[in-house]
């Protein structure tokens, strides 16, 4: 009963999605209006002048671009508990960054900016809820996600964006939902994933939604687990066999796509969500067979794109959604309901069509390659290294890149690929792994070809033992949650990999 009431409101929601994404203009200029009004008698709206913005010509003036380090003073004076900084009363919680490319950030989190949350969460749901077969609520939902735990701050709850919006979720709700608060809220996350995997063994799970590295991470354990209590399994659906759905976010899915589905077994279809602590859920998957994700465009953001090569000037180009041309990477900026606006998220997306507008995420602006003037930006590097591992046919856990500069061993600098091959890939010839990922490169970005006839050498490819990434990411205190691998290894990054370091000079290690 309850999947077929959420299905009538997910097709009515859906067909709205879709028609807003054909035609975004209005609902944006909606939302910018608004959010510009119900600001203006903060601080910030007074700093600002909002009294004055009326079109979006006037926002652009008024609104400079800036990212978490331009907002910290005035986000710290809102988290000393000053009310109408930014935006009107104070601020509900504060959400800790994962720190993906950066130090740990407080993202304000307000009581409008949970509604919007809440909606998003809805929207990411309604493709599947929409289908006739679909029917998550006669089971469980197993979301693997950060800690639960919120600590107190003044009036204010600080933790996990998890553990914040799932004080929201009702009593009621909590009967579809995996794991139990006690496990959800374990800051260990090996623990974390041991008791879950547990617990969910004897479950009806229908849902899963997590970063898909640590998903794959959670589906070898509870494979595993069948195996010890007599319930051998080849796949999850063998064992959950109304496995339904998979929301996944966070990073590219397409390197991790033919391992979960392997796992998954067939049947479970994967919907792909763009969303960050800064707003909320920002886009989602709408159609199996449609690339790309349907921009939320009511949903209490703001959104204004700048091409990437722009980042540098002083005054870059803002365009809105509906002004974003097709194939060209944007970072994103967004304007909230939390009461940040202006904001440089660090993200890259990609639109890939139009009617209705659909985008990709194409990385994060600190995954760029640009020591040589190169240009090579994180989604580049995910569709490279899937290539090679596709052209040699093996398959490909984990890997980061690092850039060599030139020395006296070194006449030009090159890029090196540390790369982490699954457990059981076939081991290929590095030299040959790095040819297919440099020609994949090449293909697709001039400005990386350019160099690459004149000051790059080819890119080295090294491969490093099995879990090498895993447990790099144990003793930097970054495993599990909404971590992710970084792309790119800064030099301070590149010294804590140890590994690289262990195998950097072999000579052998990796060849077929």
């Amino acid at each position: 009963m309850i999947d077929q009431t959420m299905r009538f409101f997910a097709r009515r929601r859906l067909r709205r999605l879709r028609a807003l994404a054909s035609d975004p203009a209005a609902a944006q200029e909606q939302v910018r209006a608004s959010l510009v009004r119900r600001a203006r008698d903060t601080e910030l709206g007074r700093e600002l002048r909002f009294e004055r913005v009326k079109s979006y010509a006037d926002f652009c003036a008024a609104v400079p671009l800036g990212g978490y380090a331009a907002w910290a003073p005035r986000l710290e004076r809102a988290r000393a508990g000053r009310a109408d900084v930014c935006w009107p009363g104070q601020v509900e919680a504060w959400a800790l960054s994962s720190g993906t490319t950066s130090g740990e950030k407080y993202l304000p989190v307000t009581r409008d900016s949970i509604r919007s949350h809440q909606g998003g969460g809805f929207d990411a749901l309604a493709p599947h809820l929409a289908e006739a077969r679909a029917s998550v609520f006669a089971g469980k939902s197993l979301f693997l996600g950060g800690s639960m735990g919120l600590r107190r701050e003044g009036r204010a709850w600080v933790g996990d964006n998890t553990g914040i919006m799932a004080r929201r979720i009702p009593r009621l709700a909590q009967r579809w939902r995996l794991p139990r608060r006690e496990i959800a809220s374990l800051a260990s996350w090996e623990e974390k994933i041991e008791r879950a995997s547990r617990e969910a063994l004897h479950e009806d799970v229908r849902l899963l939604a997590g970063t898909p590295s640590w998903m794959l991470l959670f589906a070898e354990r509870v494979l595993r687990e069948a195996r010890a209590v007599g319930r051998p399994a080849e796949n999850l659906r063998a064992l959950w066999p109304e496995l339904q759905l998979f929301l996944h976010g966070g990073t590219d899915f397409a390197p991790y796509r033919e391992r979960f589905a392997r796992l998954a077994g067939p049947g479970v279809r994967c919907i792909d969500t763009y969303s960050a602590s800064e707003g909320g859920m920002f886009a989602v998957q709408d159609r199996a067979d449609a690339e790309g994700m349907l921009p939320l465009v009511d949903r209490g953001v703001f959104f204004e794109l700048v091409p990437r090569e722009d980042l540098e000037r002083a005054q870059p180009t803002r365009l809105r959604l509906h002004e974003a041309e097709l194939g060209i990477d944007y970072a994103v900026v967004v304007s909230t309901d939390a009461g940040l606006f202006g904001y440089l998220l660090g993200d890259l997306v990609r639109l890939v069509s139009r009617d209705p507008l659909r985008l990709v995420f194409a990385g994060r602006v600190a995954h760029t390659l640009n020591a040589f003037g190169e240009h090579v930006c994180g989604g580049e590097l995910e569709r490279a290294v899937q290539h090679a591992a596709w052209t040699l046919r093996t398959r490909v856990a984990e890997f980061a890149v690092a850039v060599q500069l030139a020395d006296a061993d070194l006449e030009v600098g090159r890029h090196v690929y540390y790369v982490e091959l699954e457990p059981g890939a076939p081991r290929v010839d590095r030299e040959r792994f790095a040819a297919a990922l440099d020609e994949r490169i090449a293909a697709g970005n001039e400005d990386y070809a350019t160099h690459r006839s004149f000051g790059l050498e080819l890119p080295r490819v090294v491969f490093v033992p099995s879990g090498s990434f895993h447990a790099w990411m144990r003793e930097r205190g970054t495993w599990g949650g909404q971590h992710k691998v970084p792309r790119v290894l800064s030099p301070e990054l590149l010294a804590s990999f140890s590994p690289a370091h262990e195998v950097l000079h072999a000579t052998s290690h990796g060849s077929a």
